[in-house]
């Protein structure tokens, strides 16, 4: 496998309620401001709160909201990720005049109670010491404001020279930023120029629910015309859940590329829970350039770009065409273990601190 597949020396892998996540060896980096949105229309809804959904339904066997979660799940590729752009500088907004005219009452009720009342001079004079007073304070509160947003924005621009220039640590910080907001199950694990190409990459790593995120009954009609549960053929179990993962894939691409400005190919490696539930097995993993995923027709079958990506050959097993795990490689077995001693520690910490549990 010529994929450029590991976990950059400097990302630590942790498990949080959202998922996997990638913290990074040189501390904490400045971001160039919040993410790009992770839903442009309607409400945001999480991986996990859709499986959510979907398992739900599928206990209660809701017709209306099983067919409607699998709908999301199958489209998640036609949500809008907006390009990430420059961000503008700051505003070096000056006092506003109400508290300007705070700090005047102020130095007046500090020098007029010094004055005798009936010495109208002097307290005009302190009066107009005390103006003075109030508007040296307020000038220098404006240089100070000035500076302070001078400062941020070289700050910002910096930051966004180093996710244009395609720093690595700068551009792991702020797609994991990015993920960790959308909670979609994924995590930047690498990323940099590929020596041979010249091109930016990054490499993400995706979690993805097992097959029965896709139930055995699923909608259906009956003869008469009536919204009812029926049962599903494996065959059909399986298509609908590679269109998922197809969906999901490409959402995940669409994203990487949104916010990494400069990468030219996203390298991706998606997992998911083993049967026994105890560790994770990989099931795709592939490469999808930006020229590919940008200039395919919105509403175009994602299965082929899918399938046609993989650099591991997707593995499937029987009539009904079951997707398994990927065969053995011991670059993407290194990322599965890691995401895997990541989970396990989160299991342990969560034991420790609830003995009970």
């Amino acid at each position: 496998m010529d994929l450029p597949l590991r976990v950059a020396p400097e990302v630590r892998l942790s498990s949080t309620a959202s998922g996997l996540r990638a913290s990074l060896d040189a501390g904490p980096v400045a971001r160039t401001g919040l993410p790009a949105d992770v839903r442009t229309t309607g409400d945001h809804v999480s991986m996990a709160q859709l499986e959510q959904r979907v398992r739900d339904a599928q206990a209660t066997e809701d017709v209306a909201a099983l067919g409607a979660a699998e709908e999301i799940l199958g489209s998640l590729h036609l949500d809008n990720h907006p390009l990430r752009r420059r961000p503008e500088p700051p505003d070096a907004a000056p006092l506003p005049a109400k508290d300007r005219a705070a700090f005047q009452r102020r130095a007046f009720r500090a020098a007029l109670p010094q004055v005798p009342l009936l010495k109208w001079a002097e307290r005009a004079r302190a009066k107009a010491a005390a103006e003075t007073e109030a508007r040296s304070f307020g000038e220098a509160m404006d240089v100070a404001h000035a500076v302070v947003s001078q400062r941020r924005a070289v700050a910002v621009e910096d930051q966004w020279r180093e996710l244009s220039e395609h720093d690595p640590t700068t551009v792991i910080a702020e797609l994991d930023a990015h993920f960790a907001v959308a909670e979609c199950g994924c995590t930047c694990v690498d990323a940099g120029w590929d020596v041979e190409t010249s091109r930016g990459y990054v490499t993400v790593v995706c979690r993805y629910p097992a097959l029965d995120i896709v139930g055995e009954r699923g909608p259906g009609v009956s003869s008469s015309g009536r919204r009812m549960m029926r049962r599903r053929t494996r065959a059909e179990r399986n298509a609908l859940y590679l269109t998922g993962l197809a969906s999901f894939t490409l959402a995940t691409v669409r994203r990487s590329i949104s916010v990494a400005v400069a990468a030219d190919d996203v390298h991706v490696v998606v997992v998911r829970p083993t049967a026994e539930g105890d560790g994770l097995e990989p099931i795709y993993v592939g490469s999808l350039s930006r020229e590919a995923v940008t200039l395919r027709p919105s509403l175009a079958d994602p299965v082929p770009l899918l399938l046609g990506s993989a650099v591991c050959q997707m593995q499937f097993h029987g009539p009904a065409h079951d997707l398994v795990a990927l065969d053995a490689d011991p670059h993407v077995l290194e990322v599965v273990r890691a995401c895997t001693e990541a989970l396990a520690d989160e299991q342990l910490d969560t034991l420790l601190r609830d003995p009970a549990g």
